[in-house]
Formats: C-alpha cells, structure tokens, sequence
C-alpha cells in the first residue's frame, strides 16, 4: 500500500445509536519482538497481548481480526494493513515500503473482538530502524598486535600462555644444559633451542603424559586454533602411572599436570633430554650453522605452562668457557620471584591470547541535538562511554558475518553537553581469543554515532583510523582452563596511569589501525541483537572467616556473577588472588581442587595501586564463594557480584502439598535462569559454550517457564548457520556443529544433530512462527534425509539406522547419554543403537509435521511413511523376550543388555505398541533413576505418557536415589552435569540441562499445557497423584495462565483464570460440578460447554486390571475468564 498522509485515529470513531463498541484492545505491542526497539529491520513484524476493559464480557476476549497503522517521525500516517480478518498477534509481517535506516517511526492497531466488533485503538507502540550493512558509515577498527608478555608470576611459579615466541633473558649459546623444573597445565610445554628468531630453531615440547616431541618450531600466530603440525625429529613417553577418572574428550589432556624435572643439553651435535632421572632422547642433530642460537619459550594457543625454576649453563663464546646464563628461581619468596621476572621481556610483538584495547575519539557537536543514536557491534566485547557516561555494552562471539550489533538513545546525554567542548568518547574492548563458545576471528569495533541536529541538519560520527587505539590495563595472567577462557587480571596500578594519560592530549595513544569501511572480508555482516542480559548487583548473604583469617564471601548459592569489591585503600604493587568457588576446603578456604572448580583457574588476580580503588571484573564466572586473601573487613566499603542472566518476558510459578517437589522446582527455575547468558550456555563457568542438547533442554525450560523465545529463535538460526558453513555435501549435508559459535571449529554430535527438528517443533507449538519454520525448513529436510541415509535395505540391522555418521571419541556415532555414568551401563557396541533409532524416528516424524504446516505436503508424507516404517522396525526387532535392549550389533546380534533408556525413549514418543506401553512403563518405574540429567526428559515423558505421575512425583523428590532431591540433600543449589560428583573429574556444578522437567512439571503436575501454536488453545488437566494441592501460573499468549487445584475426595476442586485471546478445555475426574465464572458466579454447566467425556480409549487399563490413567474423565470448554470447579456432593 502506498504511503497515506492522512492522521491515524488515536481512537475508534464514536459509536452512534446503533454502534456497540468493541470489548477488546491491544496491550503490549512489541516490535521485532522487543518493547523497545531501536534496531528494527525495514520490514519489521509486529506483536501484541490481549487485554479488556473492567467491566466487558470476557466471552468477548477472543480475537477475530486486527488493523494495523503505521506512522512516520512527525505523526504523519505512513501505512495501514487495512481490516484483517485473523486471530494473530505474533509476529504480523509489515509489507509496505521498506522503512528508511536509522529513522523512528510508531505503530498503532486495534482487533475485533468474539462478535466482530473493533475496539480502541492502542497507544502508539514508538521504534527506530537500525542499519543495514550498506547503511554503517563506520571502519572496523584494532590496534597493534602485541603488547605485555603472556608472563607471570602466580603462586610462586612463571605462568606462560599463548605465545609462538617469548625469548629467554639469556645470550645466544653454541651448547648447553637447561635444567627445569616444569608443570604442563594445559597441552603441550614448549621450549625453543637453537633459534635465530620467531619461527627457527627446534621446538621441543612436554605434556601431563610425560610424552616429550622434538620437532621443527612451527610458525602460527593468534587466532589460530591449535600449533600447526611439523618434522618430528624424535619422540618418547616417559613411564607414568596415571589414574583415569572420566573419558578422554577430542583435544583434552587425559591427566592433569605435574611438577617434572626436565633436563636438556646441546654439545652441538647431540641433544639429549631426561625426565625425573630417565633419558628419553639423545637425537643426533648437528647444528647447520656455527652461529649461537637463542632460547625461547613456546606455548600453543589455549595451552599453558609453568616453570618453577630454570637454569641455564652453557658456552657462548668462542673459547668454549662454561658459564651460568640464566638462574631464575619463581618458586622463591615473592620479591625474589618479582626480581627474576623482571630480567624477561615485558613486552610481545605477537598477539595475546588475552587483547584488551582501549579507543578514544572526540564528538565535536556543530549544533543543538534533537536526536542521537549510537550503534556498535564488537568481536568479543565492548563497553562504550560519551562524555564519561557509560551508555552502551555489546558482545559478539559469532564467526564472521554472524556477529550482532546494539543500539543506544542517546539523545538527552549529547544535548545536555555545552557546544564548544568536545566529547569525549571512549571504548574498552576485549578480544579474547579462540575459545568455547567463541569463534576464531580478529579483534574489532565497529562504532556508527548518528547526530541529528534541530535545524535539520545530520552528522554521522563513525570509527575509523582517526581514533587512537592502546593496549588497556591488563595483565596477562594465562587461561582458566583449556576451554581458551583467559584469567582476568587488572592491574590498579597501570589503571590509574592510564587515566591521568586520558586526561592528557589524545596523541599519546597510538593510531588506530583499520581493516577498511564496513563490511569488510573480517566482518562482513552484522546482525540486530534480539536476545539481552539482565544484569543485578547482589551482595553476600554472609560473610564467613577461615581458620587462616581469610575473608570469605559466601552469596548463599551458585550464581553466575562478575565479582565487586570497593577498597578503602591498597598497597601499590600487590597482586590479591581473589578467587571464586562453589565450595570450601575443611578449613574454610575457597576449593580449588579439579573436581571442586570444574578443573577451572577461578581466581581474578588484581594488582592494588594506592588509596581508595574499585575493583570490577569484566567476565563472569560461575560461583558461589568469593575468597579475599591478606584483606581485611575494615579495609572494604563493598562486597558483590553482578548477577548476569539472560532477560525474558515473564516467569511462571508452582507450588504443591509436597515440600520436596516444591524446592526441587526452585532449583529447576534458578538454574534454568542461570543456564542463560549470551547464549544458551553448557555452564557459566568452565564451558561457556552453546552445546547443542543443553541448548534444546534449557530452551524446553526457559520457553515454558519464562514465556522464552528470543534465546531459542537465535539458538536455532546459529546452528542452521553451522550447517551451512560446515555440513553442507556428501556425508555431512544434515548434520550441525555439537557447539555452535565455537574456536575448534567443524565437530558434530550424531544424535545432538537429530534433535534439532524436535526442538523447532517445540518452538512452533509455542510460538506460531511458521516463519523461522520455513527459514529453517530445507535443513530439517536435510537432516531426516541424514538419518535415513544410514538405514541398511538389508543385511543384519536392515531397516535400522546403523553407525550413524559422525561424532569422535566417546561420542562416536551417537553419545547416548552424558557423562558417562549417566549411561548407565548402556551398551555402546551395538552398531544399531535404540536410542539413535528413536531419535531418528523423532527427527522424521516432527520433519513431517512441520512440511505438512509449511504446505510441502509430498515431503510430509515421504517422511511420515519413513518414520512408521522405522518405528515398525523399532517394534519388531529391538525387543527380545518381551523387554527393549539397547541395540543390535553388527552381526545383527541383539545387546544383552536392557538399559532404561532403550524403554524410555520410544515410549516418551509413542513408538511402543499399545498392548505393551503401560506394563513398559512399570518396568521402568520399579528401576528407580538410570539415566542421566541430558535424557532424563525422555524418563519422565515416558512415565507420564501412562499416566504415572507418582514414579515422576518419585523421581523428583526421592533423595534415596539419584536426582534432584539428592542434589538438595548435597548442598546444590544449581543443578549439576551429572547426578553425582565422581572426584578426579571436571563434572559441571552449574549445568542446567535437566531443567527441562520444568516443561512437564507445568504441563502434568500443575496440569497447564499447550494444544495449539501460541497457545491460544490450552487443556487444564490435574493430575491423578498423591499430591494434595498445586497451584502455579504459566505464560500464554496474553499474559498468565492461573491454575489452583485441590483433591476432594476422588474428584478435583479448581479454580484457573484464562487471559484474553486464549480458549481452554478443562478436564477433571468424571462425576458433578458446580461451575462458576469469576464475574457472574454461579453458572450453570450449559454456559460453558455440556461437559462431555473423554474420547474413548482415554481410560487405560493394565493387564491386570488397575486404571492406567485415574478412570474416566469430563471436558468443559471455558473462554477467558476465572473459572471455578467444584464438586457436588454425591446424593445419598
């Protein structure tokens, strides 16, 4: 529709005599999904709640239709939908003219209610239009490479990280001996010999194996991934005897380092090299020049190393006199150590792992501001400031053109600035490598500040290499753990002369350096942020004293948190190890034991300078306890932490006559908050990356408890990327990164990928948007054309899906279950795995479902018909004398073994043959918890699907067994990767996949669940249990559903509420109800539906005759409204 210029009605006209007016209007009005938007694209979709006046008809809530107008800056009517007849509100696409980039516009509508009548139309809903990528006028920006040395000294030992080339302070030598006592922490201790600079010589390396490798020195820089491979001149393994406590992960060290007393010599002919007494090596390599060669030490990316001393004698001179070159002891008193490192180079030209920059530039305003508007997109993180106001932070972790960018008003802030002065405008990024969660890409920022000034004029202030650029003040202080998450350390001291030089001119710094106008080949896309973290200061709930003195924090449970601590005064130079955890040690210090801390370094070093300082870290971790060493009390003004989550539109509630239940969903609920950052996280503290399957099962929690679909939408268009950047041909096409963004790049789980059409048909049934359905709709097709690829036509697992490609390690065509006690005793030798096949079949069949809603009707019934086939199979031959097992070998043999999981998964979905569900669902009640928190869904699906509610009831509050309430019993207050801590592992204690109960909880044990996409359509169904009450609220389409259940008897007191938009069936045990409504009272049962029974086929019986389901049941259909169900007393 063309532009209108006429003035949209702020209200319906008048109603006349004859004119009833309308008892429906639009509340809540969201643009791109957001209540604030300032980044909309030119075709924005609109989004609206339900709401009526105090004293309308609730019969009436219901939506029949909508018209929509759109409005420029000045009020002007720029658009209109016209009349529609439809009942969608949620994301309603706007088809007229592209809008203009960075403008503002508003949009009003008004619906017809249930009897077709338009009401008031809502108030103007404001929003601005973001930038597209022709539109920034802005250049990607960096610094130099380089800066201070990946060298420190920490509890009493020389820590280095991340560094092809850290030169010793020590002559060139023509031979030598080297004598180390050194500790591999991560990967690989490298030490160069013989080199001439950066990229020459041999590299010899040590890992926690006691493997040592002589081989050519590799040339790399950050970001690469990993050490590229070279010559191997020699290599050896010295005798360990090693205790192994979990699987060895791609890439991981199998072994935590020790303390090894490494020796080397050269007499220029021959190296040798011993370990703890033992000659490993003595490789005959004569030196190809007479030259002198230098040391240096060498750490991969995401790898670490520390050295307790090093002493180095050797000959550099002609006449061949023996002298000592280098003797530096670290693990001496402090000042010694100090002393020592100061001998070393305090500077790199390489890249550090760890890039902290800051920018500046100053805004010269040319008028009175009438609008303002300030983008910015980053790789990783940036914190803006104008005129020392902090105004903007962003976060991208995303490879390149799958980064986001955000937006501030910042209007009222440059206004109220006097026009002969300069802004200030100044940017702290933080770039930090290649890592979990983090895709290898460059440092960069990206700033686009648009001035439009009251006399019409617009300027556009965008980064460039203008701007000065410097190293910011941060220590490099080695990684956390070999996930690539670098240790925080800033340095007070440097912090406060780089202030006074920010008060100086801006020439101090050096220039910016520019990768050219956006979009360039580094960053060649950027993309509106629709996900955001709510952040909150919290302070301790106690403070306790360990038996040294230290000061401990303690925040009362597991918080993922950037600490806080305000200090009356400081000592300039020292380094306090503040340091976090989830528990404490026997005598009150923080655990920073592997197993304790998740094998994660989770102290924040910070240099004091002098008098009153502030300490802020910039990076979040996840903790519990905040240890203050040689601090006292008296000496703080503050103790806390920012609590970073992410941001949802709503919560929902339960509670019931079972205390246990009750904190067990606490638990749920925190960790499912928790489990939220950025993105969909493993855990908040050792793996920050999105894994596949804890994105799917926290998404089944945050949707269902926090009325969630932002985080999901992202999560899933992120791994569709992933398809199309590494799985797109051959063997591949179908499947998707396990992680996603991430540094190691291309890596898959079989059957994470197989999860994926499930889950988008989760989000459809909770959302309506067939739009990401269609977006994403080629690659479910791809991936149930994945799983049928691997189903043998014949030979002995013919009809079953066999070895299913992908995956490495323990992960091997199909992971099952994780970590590996959840398995079980699982049988991983079958080729023919029982929950692969189930998987597949849930992948096939939701992949149908969803063609069929897209209108591909031929691909809905090529895939239906795969999966009954598959399932029929599934039937056929994976039960043996009457039970599932886990599978079929190769041979066609079936497993001797019958796990939980092979019964559990076909019945959660509904593969298992009728006459044999309930007697399945039994056998698995009576084997109590064997399966872990990532499956343990498909446990309680399958219970409920006959009906079992009190097997759930004892899998959540049994403490006796494993599950939640044995975590209670054991002090969690954030659910764990595992049901147990196994010492000696890195088992996650902030791991929220089995949050997703959350979603049956509501649905089953509050009785609240969707039957239709949005939710318009609800069945409220109370449990026949042993529970005696529940009561809870659960988001829907226009706010919360109420329920408030109460047995009486053998029949069910109810009270629920149905907000506007949304119809509901109620069903209840069969028998006699007084129904009433919360605005008329007593009704008769005629006003809401003739209660009719349940479809035939509803009341199960067990073969021995007991009631599967609790007997009949009768349906009332309700409208919006507060309903009330009480029973009748059976005449006498």
């Amino acid at each position: 529709m063309r532009p209108q210029r006429a003035k949209a009605p702020a209200t319906a006209p008048a109603a006349g005599p004859s004119q009833e007016q309308g008892q429906l209007h639009a509340v809540g009005l969201l643009t791109d999904g957001l209540a604030e938007c300032l980044t909309s694209s030119p075709h924005p979709t609109f989004t609206w709640q339900l709401a009526q006046p105090e004293e309308a008809d609730p019969a009436r809530a219901v939506q029949t239709g909508y018209e929509i107008a759109l409005e420029d800056a000045q009020g002007t009517k720029f658009w209109s939908s016209g009349p529609v007849s439809s009942p969608a509100r949620r994301g309603i696409p706007y088809d007229g003219p592209a809008l203009e980039d960075d403008a503002d516009y508003a949009w009003r509508v008004r619906v017809r209610d249930a009897a077709g009548i338009p009401g008031d139309w809502s108030c103007p809903q404001p929003f601005s239009t973001g930038l597209g990528d022709a539109e920034w006028r802005a250049g990607w920006i960096r610094r130099a490479p380089g800066g201070r040395s990946p060298l420190e000294v920490l509890n009493q030992a020389l820590r280095v990280a991340g560094s092809p080339f850290l030169p010793a302070p020590c002559p060139p030598v023509r031979s030598f001996r080297l004598e180390a006592r050194v500790r591999p922490v991560m990967g690989w201790a490298g030490l160069i010999l013989r080199s001439t600079g950066p990229g020459t010589g041999l590299l010899l390396e040590l890992n926690t194996e006691g493997e040592v490798v002589l081989r050519q020195v590799p040339e790399w820089e950050i970001p690469t991934p990993g050490v590229p491979e070279t010559a191997v001149l020699a290599k050896a393994q010295a005798f360990r005897t090693h205790d192994i406590h979990q699987a060895r992960l791609p890439g991981k060290d199998l072994v935590a380092g020790s303390w090894q007393n490494l020796v080397v010599s050269d007499d220029g002919a021959t190296i040798t090299v011993s370990l703890d007494g033992a000659e490993l090596l003595a490789v005959q390599e004569p030196q190809a020049s007479a030259a002198p060669g230098r040391f240096a030490l060498h750490q991969g990316p995401r790898s670490q190393a520390e050295y307790a001393s090093l002493r180095i004698t050797g000959t550099c001179d002609p006449a061949g006199t023996d002298a000592v070159l280098l003797d530096h002891r670290f693990d001496a008193s402090e000042e010694h150590a100090r002393a020592c490192l100061a001998h070393w180079a305090s500077t790199t030209a390489h890249r550090q792992p760890d890039e902290w920059t800051l920018f500046r530039t100053s805004v010269e305003l040319k008028g009175m501001v009438r609008r303002a508007r300030l983008f910015v997109a980053a790789n990783h993180h940036a914190q803006l400031s104008l005129a020392e106001t902090h105004c903007l932070s962003t976060t991208s972790f995303g490879y390149p053109g799958e980064g986001y960018y955000d937006a501030a008003d910042v209007t009222a802030l440059l206004a109220a600035q006097p026009l002969d002065t300069p802004v200030p405008l100044t940017a702290l990024l933080h770039w930090y490598g290649p890592g979990q969660g983090r895709a290898a890409g460059l440092p960069g920022l990206l700033v686009h500040l648009s001035v439009h000034y009251t006399d019409g004029r617009r300027e556009v202030f965008g980064s460039g290499a203008d701007w000065s650029a410097g190293e910011a003040p941060y220590r490099q202080s080695g990684y956390r753990n070999d996930e690539g998450d670098p240790v925080e350390h800033l340095d007070g001291q440097a912090a406060a002369a780089l202030a006074a030089a920010l008060s100086s001119a801006m020439d101090d710094m050096p220039a910016a350096i520019s990768y050219g106008s956006h979009p360039t080949l580094e960053f060649p896309r950027v993309h509106p942020r629709r996900t955001f973290i709510a952040d909150e200061f919290v302070a301790p709930k106690a403070f306790l004293t360990a038996d040294d003195g230290t000061l401990v924090a303690d925040f009362g449970q597991v918080l993922p948190g950037r600490p806080e601590v305000d200090f009356l005064d400081g000592v300039p130079g020292r380094t306090l190890m503040i340091r976090a955890g989830y528990g404490l040690r026997p005598d009150g210090r923080v655990d920073a034991g592997k197993t304790a801390s998740q094998n994660t370094d989770m102290s924040f070093p910070y240099t004091q300078a002098a008098g009153p300082q502030q300490f802020r870290a910039s990076v979040h971790l996840g903790f519990r306890y905040l240890e203050l060493p040689f601090v006292q009390a008296a000496d703080l003004s503050k103790v806390g932490a920012v609590v970073v989550h992410g941001r949802h539109p709503g919560e929902g509630s339960f509670s019931s006559s079972d205390a246990t239940l009750d904190a067990v969903f606490k638990l749920l609920r925190d960790s499912a908050l928790y489990g939220v950052q950025e993105q969909f996280v493993d855990t908040p503290t050792r793996e920050k990356g999105q894994f596949l399957a804890d994105a799917v099962n926290i998404s089944y929690a945050t949707m269902s408890l926090f009325g969630e679909h932002a985080y999901t939408a992202q999560a899933l268009r992120e791994f569709g990327w992933s398809a199309v950047r590494y799985w797109t041909t051959g063997e591949d096409k179908g499947r998707y990164n396990a992680v996603y963004p991430n540094g190691d790049g291309k890596r898959d789980i079989p059957d994470f990928s197989l999860m994926i059409p499930e889950w988008i048909e989760e989000y459809h049934l909770r959302t309506g948007d067939l739009a990401l359905v269609r977006e994403l709709l080629p690659h479910l097709c791809s991936t149930a054309d994945y799983a049928l690829r691997y189903i043998p036509a014949e030979g002995p697992t013919a009809g079953l899906v066999t070895t299913l490609g992908g995956g490495s390690g323990p992960y091997l065509h199909g992971i099952v279950d994780w970590p590996e006690p959840g398995r079980f005793g699982y049988d991983m030798e079958c080729a023919a795995k029982t929950t692969v096949n189930v998987q597949a079949y849930s992948a096939l069949m939701a992949t149908a479902r969803l063609c069929g809603l897209a209108g591909e009707e031929e691909a809905a019934i090529r895939y239906a018909s795969s999966a009954r086939q598959l399932a029929d199979t599934i039937r056929t031959r994976l039960r043996v004398d009457g039970v599932m097992v886990d599978g079929l070998h190769a041979d066609g043999t079936p497993s001797a073994h019958a796990s939980q999981h092979a019964t559990s998964f076909p019945l959660s979905l509904g593969i298992t043959a009728p006459d044999l569900a309930f007697v399945d669902a039994r056998r698995i009640a009576a084997m109590g918890m064997q399966q872990g928190p990532l499956t343990v869904h498909r446990l309680v699906r399958a219970l409920l699907s006959q009906g079992l509610t009190d097997a759930v009831l004892d899998l959540l509050t049994n403490k006796d067994q494993p599950g939640w309430a044995r975590l209670l019993e054991r002090g969690a207050t954030f659910t764990w990767e595992a049901w147990d801590l196994v010492e000696g592992t890195d088992y996650s204690q902030s791991h929220a996949w089995s949050a997703s109960v959350v979603k049956e909880i509501f649905e089953h044990l509050l009785g609240v669940r969707y039957t239709s996409a949005a939710g318009a359509e609800l069945l409220i169904e109370p449990p026949v249990c042993r529970l005696e009450h529940a009561r809870g609220s659960v988001p829907a389409a226009s706010g919360c559903v109420e329920a408030s259940w109460q047995r009486e008897g053998g029949l069910m007191r109810l009270e629920c509420t149905i907000p506007p938009g949304v119809t509901a069936v109620v069903r209840l045990p069969a028998g006699s109800y007084a129904v009433a409504s919360g605005r008329e009272g007593p009704t008769a049962d005629a006003a809401v539906v003739p209660p009719a029974r349940e479809s035939a086929g509803t009341a199960r019986l067990s073969p021995g005759g007991e009631t599967a389901a609790g007997g009949e049941k009768v349906d009332f259909r309700v409208h919006p409204g507060t309903w009330t169900f009480t029973p009748r007393p059976v005449p006498a």
